[in-house]
């Protein structure tokens, strides 16, 4: 779908751009790239900044910039383009550059639980990043980027083994996990 989306934008001169949210890198992130043959660009946020400055705390997300760099449109977590309201903004915006922003509010807090776990990760303390994590769970329920990066340490056949298992991962969450 985001392929024949990047097809229909690059009609009006518009780019796609992907950004995947993976604190273990690009190498975890390219093999969905790969497989769905994708012309477009997609780089890898493994630090959260992206969260940071926009202050998102799941993914997908949608914004539009101009040309100008002037940033049009925001919209956090569940934009996707096989809604047909979303897939129509993108149309809108693509072709007029007029978009009107009903997206989420992106002045939410961000927790730093995802930088202070992220460091541990990255110092070799998984078991230190994941009970981080489990805590900024707690605190921020809604942080879905965390939630998933706990899960993936944890559960990588359920993440890289070959698609998303996104049944386990609703299983997780009714489970309160």
């Amino acid at each position: 779908m985001w392929q024949q989306m990047h097809a229909d934008l690059k009609a009006n001169d518009t780019e796609l751009l992907s950004i995947a949210v993976d604190l273990q890198g690009p190498d975890k992130a390219r093999p969905y790239h790969e497989a769905a043959v994708a012309e477009f660009t997609t780089i890898v946020d493994e630090d959260n900044a992206l969260a940071r400055v926009f202050g998102y705390n799941a993914i997908p997300n949608g914004v539009f910039i101009d040309e100008d760099g002037i940033l049009r449109f925001q919209y956090y977590g569940g934009f996707n383009v096989k809604n047909d309201e979303m897939a129509e903004l993108v149309t809108a915006f693509a072709e007029s550059g007029n978009v009107s922003n009903d997206g989420r509010d992106a002045d939410a807090p961000v927790s730093d639980h995802f930088e202070r776990g992220l460091s541990l990760f990255r110092s070799g303390d998984v078991d230190g990043a994941s009970q981080i994590w489990r805590e900024g769970i707690v605190l921020d329920p809604l942080n879905w980027n965390m939630r998933k990066q706990l899960w993936a340490i944890e559960n990588p056949d359920k993440f890289y083994s070959s698609d998303v298992d996104y049944g386990w991962q609703k299983e997780q969450v009714e489970a309160g996990r």
